[in-house]
């Protein structure tokens, strides 16, 4: 299981010494793949290819939506984190287009 910890306010993964992981400023576009229930789900993005991009509820924005009311096919920004040895995650979530 991934370690969480708070780096400038928001949630990030952290390494196997249980420091943040720093993310960098990169936004990218996504389009979320799968929800489960539990609280997690997954993200695709044309810029990180051939990938399923992890993320939890903790890492929406607070001014997005929640996860309950998140659907497959909304499109999201995010930015993405790669987690030695875990692939990657997505932080900072917000919903840029809800699906119809």
């Amino acid at each position: 299981m991934t370690k969480i910890a708070e780096y400038m306010g928001e949630q990030v993964p952290t390494t196997p010494d249980n420091s943040p992981i720093k993310p960098n400023d990169r936004r990218v576009i996504g389009k979320i793949i799968k929800l489960s229930k539990a609280g997690w789900g997954f993200i695709s993005s044309k810029e990180i290819e051939f990938t399923r991009i992890f993320f939890h509820w903790t890492s929406l924005r607070q001014t997005t939506l929640k996860f309950p009311e998140l659907r497959t096919g909304m499109r999201v920004e995010f930015t993405p984190v790669e987690v030695a040895d875990k692939g990657w995650r997505a932080i900072k979530i917000e919903v840029v287009e809800k699906k119809d």
